[in-house]
């Protein structure tokens, strides 16, 4: 491109209509202004701009010479008239005295509200599906489950569609934004995952430095979706019993001794599709967790009354006796069991009970044996449930005894009600002797 620069000369009006008619393809027009040194009109075949050259104060401590010219776009004739482009040249030319850089600061500026607008929350959702299978899980052990993610993808988009925040810059996001979420979505279980997925996406957010502050931290508690009323649900061993049953229909081996094996001890369905051979002392009849896999990270310790054990030892023998490896392996895949919805589907509709979740299991293990007479305490060790939260004072930080004896009985109790119930016929249990320690 051919550029012919002219002045300095009084920049008027009259001389930008005059230069505009002047303008050709291929040709740039540089009109210096005599009145504001540095200042100039640029023209070019479809455009006019001011452009303001100051030199940034100091020394580059680099190279020992004094910095380079910086250029600052201000505007066009447009937008600012002569006398509005001198003025403005002014002020840049005075924050250059001062030591600053106008042009970079511009640029930065310019470059933030480009990221800004960029990382909009929708955007940022697809960046968060990477990085979501790699985040621990917040409760419980391990990566989340391809399941997992999917469901919290799916509740993080419906949040921000909720509160068409969708198309918003992540930094734009406020806390007014975030209450519409309670205002247009009520309470219960459905508005709580939602929020409770966006709070955990923000906070994703806030730790790859999108935003400076998760706008969900900012709502109190009395003022997010309230959870739903803790389900109360239980079932009898007879009902257990018709479980038990119904799961020979079920159409995989591995689901069926998977769904008699969380019949038949009260842990939870993840712990159960992760259980090792590793972690299985069949002659000692005890499973033993590493802390890394349960829920609390406490290691865990369960006694295996005769139903769990001849479980194992018949899916132990059919394997080959292997010494490490998953128990209940997914038959296609071959990793751990993940089906869990389709089992309990297939199961209740084959026994003709619904209406109940996995997790009534163990409500039913405490319940049946709290009606027996065994104490809360041990329910609650067997459990894994931690005791000192519900221990108060020093009691809570003293008492860390398991009451393994206790908790041996108390799964025989368990084994030998199931037993019954499935039989019809009065099992035998195991009685544990209690051991005198002497200190």
């Amino acid at each position: 491109m051919h550029t012919i620069s002219e002045g300095p000369t009084e920049i008027t009006k009259t001389t930008i209509d005059g230069v505009w008619r002047r303008r050709a393809a291929g040709q740039r027009i540089i009109l210096r202004d005599r009145d504001c040194r540095g200042l100039a009109l640029i023209v070019n075949q479809t455009t006019m701009v001011w452009s303001y050259a100051y030199r940034p104060r100091g020394i580059d401590p680099h190279s020992g010479k004094r910095w380079p010219n910086r250029t600052v776009t201000l505007g066009n004739p447009e937008t600012h008239s002569p006398k509005d482009a001198r003025a403005e040249a002014n002020r840049i030319k005075g924050q250059a005295a001062a030591g600053g850089d106008p042009a970079a600061e511009k640029k930065a500026r310019a470059e933030a509200e480009r990221r800004q607008r960029s990382n909009t929350l929708l955007r940022l959702v697809d960046s968060y599906a990477k990085a979501l299978p790699r985040r621990p899980k917040m409760r419980g052990a391990g990566l989340p489950s391809p399941a997992y993610v999917a469901i919290e993808l799916a509740q993080v988009k419906l949040a921000l569609r909720v509160i068409d925040a969708e198309n918003t810059p992540a930094a734009e996001l406020t806390a007014d934004g975030v209450r519409r979420l309670t205002a247009e979505g009520g309470d219960g279980a459905n508005a709580r995952a939602r929020f409770g997925a966006l709070n955990r996406f923000m906070d994703w957010c806030q730790d790859a430095g999108h935003v400076k502050v998760n706008p969900c931290a900012l709502i109190g508690r009395a003022r997010r979706p309230k959870a739903p009323q803790a389900r109360a649900h239980y079932l009898t061993p007879a009902e257990m019993a018709g479980l038990w049953r119904a799961a020979e229909g079920l159409p995989e081996p591995v689901w069926r001794d998977y769904a008699r094996f969380l019949i038949a001890i009260p842990c939870r369905r993840g712990e159960a599709a992760r259980l090792d051979w590793s972690h299985i002392d069949l002659d000692a009849a005890e499973w033993r967790q590493p802390g890394h896999m349960t829920k609390n990270r406490d290691a865990h310790r369960l006694h295996l009354h005769p139903l769990a054990l001849g479980i194992l030892r018949q899916r132990h023998e059919e394997a080959g006796k292997p010494k490490v490896g998953l128990v209940f392996r997914a038959p296609q895949s071959g990793k751990a069991l993940d089906v869990f919805t389709n089992v309990k589907n297939v199961l209740a509709d084959k026994a003709g009970l619904t209406g109940w979740t996995w997790h009534d299991f163990r409500r039913s293990f405490a319940t049946a044996l709290g009606e027996a007479g065994v104490s809360e305490t041990v329910a609650d060790a067997v459990l894994n449930h931690r005791q000192s939260a519900t221990r108060g004072g020093v009691l809570g930080v003293y008492q860390r005894a398991s009451r393994w004896p206790e908790q041996v009985r108390a799964m025989e109790l368990w084994g030998k009600m199931l037993a019954e119930a499935i039989t019809g016929a009065e099992a035998p249990v195991n009685v544990v002797p209690m051991v005198a320690c002497v200190w």
